[in-house]
């Protein structure tokens, strides 16, 4: 049998040609690094590095393959990452995006970097005027709903308007659940590593979903589990069934923190 690479699985034609042409959102890969009970960070919030280094650059691969980043606000206040393609030989230059309520997204971080890439903040009606206009004088496209919240609703139909086809969520735990809970997402990339984390402090890679009944968790059909270095890759795609995308959704997703 041929060996299948984490590669061979990564936006397949078909199934992203198939959601442009039914629907008005971007095709959405979610993507965490996880322990083996599911875990993102410890309680204190160290998560680097919960994976291998191969594993990491099976990350990098997938920003290099998709249009666009995704993270909320909470994780670029604890991690400060700079969601670049980090690979020698690619010159991808994916957009970054953060869901921002009320633009708390200091302006050194170094998502804003100037390197050509696109850097878009989406906020809610309720953000500080001043610091939307700080970001937008450093160049940031500031996009704001009209809600508290952004709703994806709101800023997925716009993401796909404005060219970015394929997005990325690296998270964290209350982007995926509220994003699974509004049923966008199409497939899901878990990098699983061989330690145990533990704890109901530590968060989870999909932290505030939840659901009443096993009738109501989300199905995913699962690819064959494959190996990165120390760590595995367990590869889903989403089936939610007839509810349309934006839908209000019958699982609970606890707190929706866009």
């Amino acid at each position: 049998m041929m060996a299948v690479s984490p590669l061979d699985l990564v936006l397949r034609p078909e199934r992203v040609g198939d959601k442009l042409a039914s629907t008005d959102r971007p095709y959405l890969t979610l993507k965490a690094a996880v322990s083996l009970d599911g875990k993102i960070a410890t309680r204190g919030g160290q998560s680097q590095w919960i994976t291998g280094p191969t594993a990491r650059e099976f990350g990098h691969r997938l920003r290099e393959r998709h249009a666009g980043i995704v993270v909320g606000i909470n994780t670029v206040l604890a991690d400060d990452p700079q969601l670049t393609v980090r690979l020698a030989e690619s010159p991808a230059r994916p957009a970054r995006i953060v869901l921002d309520s009320l633009c708390r997204i200091p302006l050194g971080a170094r998502f804003l970097a100037a390197d050509g890439a696109r850097r878009l903040v989406i906020c809610g009606a309720e953000a500080p005027a001043a610091r939307v206009e700080a970001l937008r004088k450093a160049g940031v496209e500031v996009i704001i709903g009209s809600g508290a919240r952004p709703h994806v609703t709101e800023y997925m139909p716009f993401l796909r308007e404005s060219g970015l086809t394929t997005l990325l969520v690296e998270g964290g735990g209350r982007i995926h659940a509220n994003l699974i809970a509004n049923r966008e997402p199409d497939e899901l990339f878990l990098m699983v590593a061989g330690r145990v984390i533990g704890g109901s402090e530590a968060p989870a890679w999909c932290d505030t979903l939840g659901v009443d009944t096993i009738e109501q968790a989300p199905r995913l059909s699962l690819s064959p589990p494959l190996v990165l270095g120390e760590d595995i890759v367990i590869h889903g795609t989403f089936h939610f069934g007839s509810q349309s995308p934006g839908e209000e959704p019958d699982a609970n997703p606890g707190e929706r923190r866009p």
